[in-house]
């Protein structure tokens, strides 16, 4: 509190108390910025602005018969890493512990020492002259001792990085030659870089414009030293880690043998000065702690500048003493999940044509943000994927259907309408395929229909049998028995060993991102392409070892299965006229099924946490899959839509995530990269893929099931129904921290699974049933199903139970509450503490 009340500007007023109150129903997106609000905002005061700070420990280093210099030793980004005792690497990034004996040390030090804030300065030696002035104020220094502290102040710093990149010193100071040369004709930039250099090494631009206004005289005042920017001496990789608009706090701290007394001083520059081989990266400098004292106390020096950089490094704390002004972050509003894309209009086709024109301004960007390695990634992971289920689906629905409806009508149908849905569909990320729900209403629509020819067919069949037993006297006959049999040993087993291998090896190169081995852009290409690579692999090795393992069956020409049908199928047939009519109640639990199963997959999709920019169109995908339905069903096509775990994996493969994270600290989620050209690619290499029957018939079907169950498998991580089932039987001591077991009893919880537990059952035992015609209806009746809840559980339960919101979302949110109230807690007490000091 006392290290608050010296680094800031700010008085608690009598307003503050109102300000507390109006706090209470406002949350902020981080902590510092809820402070910045209780301690109020100066409108245009840019330098106090907070930004992200890199601190750096140096200490010097005296070493016989040479000069001394300041070595690194340690820093932090979020997390402390220390060099290592052998002086060769650093350590992994952990949390900084502090000593209860060094934060007192450090008050001292703060209490006794030098304060200077909002210093005007250019240089190194322009800081040190004014600290050393500022010192000779309290206490006289003599004058040799002043130069030598000066003179210690200005000694070169030696970083860490500078061992790794002495082999690559040569090649970078050719290139700083260049510059250097071409410097005479070229002007230095804002942040102090010369333009060739600044060109070459864009993505080192990491301070805006606004994050160090110098004036003109001051640009004039700023020396060649600090305006070229040395690379041979940065470490690009840690350079990315960096955030934008960071700035530097350097600690400085050692033992020098002249001095009687300790040095202290805490400076705060305005404006940020690049202050050229000060810190480790060529960001400016913002704040500067100096502590040099007499021999013998190198420890406790290096204990108090370790407080004061964590301290500095710490979210809340460094941004209250530092800058207390700043800006209130818009609030967000998580009321409701509705959005302008579901609000009626009130005219005809309103929806479908404000869907049009919300997606027509992103059509030719939905092209051009597709040129990167991530979406060939997605597109050859997500080809593999959408081959299995449309061949296998295909295989399922030509042995129910009597070979009408089978593996080429569905590769091309699904060619057909992904393709027509990839250009023109309000949502292109949703992949549309053979669904399970849809697969068995058209199974349960063909019994349906040859029902009344099952009778005189089991009779003529049963009849047929019993004669043929008669005659070949009970014996079994054909080329299947026998002891020279088609039938080859160890098949099963090695179907078996493909199936779990798949399973196996695409679960382990997709976790392969987070392992320890190769670069991190190497593991993320490996964690892109991990189907694919384990799709080749299991062909490649299913083909070294020879054994007959039942491959995919693909056409080997273009043309229906059947030879006693084409490709335009008469919608009335041999029927007569009034089947047009009886149709009317098939067709209509048709699309409750369609119209279910393509929304409920459109809002996951459509989720917020996804962060989709572009926008949705709910009414123009429902109308691009109802044309290319009736399309279908002229051409005796299978008909798709949504499928739900394709498009989950292809939302995930398209993840954008940050590259300027914190040694230790996971990437943070910035979007989804929203495109059309993966989902386009997927389906024209899909009806291109009987023209390329020589190469698929060598993919054996368990690996195609492995990757079927991988994918469905990955689908449920996160699901909260399968989390609720893994409560049962589960003490309470090893449960995990689920946001609703902090407010719903566990017997609700168990009871709310139990009632979708049986729901999901009486669900397979219609689609098994001769009812199961019905199957669409039941689908419906989980919608009253879900409202007849709120008669059994209170709406706070069902909005913890039962809500949009990701439990990830709703523990954030949560905590971001309770650091609210320790917060309105914390400025509490220190306005007591101030009233009574």
């Amino acid at each position: 509190m006392l290290l608050a009340a010296y680094f800031s500007h700010v008085t608690f007023s009598t307003e503050l108390g109102s300000l507390l109150k109006s706090l209470k129903c406002c949350v902020t997106d981080t902590p510092s910025q809820r402070v910045q609000f209780l301690l109020g905002t100066e409108d245009g005061d840019e330098e106090h602005i907070p930004h992200d700070l890199f601190t750096e420990l140096d200490e010097i280093c005296l070493r016989d018969g040479e000069d001394a210099e300041w070595r690194e030793t340690a820093r932090w980004l979020k997390f402390e890493e220390d060099v290592e005792d052998g002086g060769e690497r650093w350590s992994k990034p952990y949390v900084a512990t502090l000593s209860l004996h060094s934060l007192f040390e450090l008050r001292s030090c703060i209490t006794n020492g030098t304060v200077m804030l909002d210093m005007r300065a250019s240089s190194l030696e322009e800081i040190a002259d004014m600290v050393l002035d500022q010192q000779e104020v309290a206490v006289q220094l003599e004058d040799d001792v002043r130069k030598k502290v000066k003179e210690a102040l200005l000694k070169q710093h030696h970083h860490q990085n500078q061992k790794k990149l002495a082999n690559r010193i040569p090649i970078v100071r050719s290139f700083a030659d260049i510059g250097k040369r071409q410097s005479e004709t070229n002007c230095i930039d804002k942040n102090g870089i010369h333009l060739p250099l600044c060109r070459k090494y864009r993505r080192l631009q990491m301070i805006p414009p606004q994050s160090q206004p110098l004036t003109t005289e001051g640009k004039n005042d700023v020396s060649r030293e600090n305006s070229a920017v040395d690379f041979s001496k940065i470490d690009l990789h840690f350079m990315k880690k960096i955030p934008p608009g960071a700035e530097a706090s350097n600690v400085l701290v050692g033992e020098l043998e002249f001095l009687d007394r300790p040095i202290v001083a805490f400076v705060r520059l305005s404006p940020a000065v690049l202050l050229n081989g000060l810190a480790e990266v060529p960001i400016t400098t913002r704040f500067l702690f100096i502590l040099l004292g007499p021999l013998g106390k190198g420890p406790q020096y290096h204990e108090i500048g370790r407080s004061i950089a964590t301290l500095m490094t710490d979210e809340e704390k460094r941004k209250i003493p530092a800058v207390p002004n700043g800006e209130l972050a818009e609030t967000e509003e998580h009321g409701g999940h509705g959005g302008p894309e579901l609000q009626r209009t009130g005219r005809l086709f309103g929806g479908l044509v404000l869907d049009v024109k919300r997606k027509a301004p992103h059509f030719l960007s939905d092209f051009t943000d597709a040129l990167s390695l991530q979406c060939l990634a997605s597109f050859l992971f997500l080809y593999c994927a959408c081959m299995s289920p449309v061949i296998t689906f295909g295989g399922l629905l030509g042995e129910a259907t009597e070979g009408r409806i089978s593996a080429i009508e569905s590769l091309f149908g699904a060619s057909m309408t992904g393709i027509a849905y990839s250009l023109f569909a309000g949502q292109p990320l949703t992949i549309l395929g053979s669904t399970g729900p849809v697969l068995v209403f058209e199974k349960i629509l063909f019994k349906f229909c040859k029902y009344l020819d099952y009778i005189s067919s089991l009779t003529r069949y049963f009849s047929f049998s019993f004669q043929d037993c008669i005659e070949k006297k009970g014996e079994f006959v054909g080329s299947a028995c026998g002891p020279h049999g088609p039938y080859v040993p160890d098949v099963l087993f090695w179907s078996i060993v493909l199936f779990f291998s798949t399973v196996a090896m695409s679960a382990f190169l997709k976790e392969f991102k987070t392992s320890r081995y190769f670069p991190t852009k190497v593991r993320a290409i490996i964690s892109d392409f991990a189907v694919f690579i384990t799709i080749f692999t299991m062909v490649l090795v299913d083909y070294v070892l020879g054994v007959p393992s039942p491959k995919l069956k693909v056409p080997n020409v273009f043309k229906p299965t059947r030879d006693d049908r084409g490709w335009f199928i008469n919608p009335l047939g041999p029927n007569p006229w009034w089947t047009c009519v009886i149709t009317v109640v098939p067709a209509l639990l048709c699309t409750i099924l369609i119209f279910m199963d393509q929304q409920i997959t459109a809002v996951i999709i459509n989720r917020k946490e996804h962060k989709l920019k572009k926008g949705c169109g709910y009414h123009l995908d429902l109308f691009i899959v109802g044309v290319m339905l009736g399309v279908c069903s002229l051409m005796g096509l299978p008909w798709f839509v949504a499928a739900t775990v394709l498009s989950i994996s292809h939302v995930n493969s398209l993840k954008l995530e940050s590259e300027c994270s914190a040694p230790g600290e996971q990437p943070k989620f910035l979007g989804i990269r929203e495109q059309r050209v993966t989902g386009l690619m997927i389906f024209l290499l899909m009806g291109c893929s009987v023209f390329m029957t020589s190469v698929l018939k060598f993919i054996p079907m368990p690996v195609l099931y492995g990757v079927f169950l991988y994918m469905g498998a990955s689908s449920l991580r996160g699901i909260q129904f399968f989390d609720r089932l893994r409560l049962f039987g589960m003490p309470a001591k090893h449960q995990p921290d689920f946001i609703y077991l902090r407010h719903v009893p566990l017997r609700k919880v168990h009871l709310f699974t139990i009632i979708q537990l049986s729901c999901l059952v009486l669900l397979w035992v219609i689609k098994t049933s001769r009812a199961a015609i019905v199957f669409p209806m039941m689908v419906l009746a989980l919608v009253f199903i879900r409202k007849l809840l709120d008669f059994i559980f209170t709406k706070r339960d069902l909005s913890w139970l039962d809500d949009l919101m990701p439990e990830s979302k709703k523990k954030k949110l949560e905590d971001a509450e309770r650091e609210v109230s320790f917060t309105i807690y914390y400025l509490n007490r220190t306005l007591t503490v101030n009233k009574h000091l």
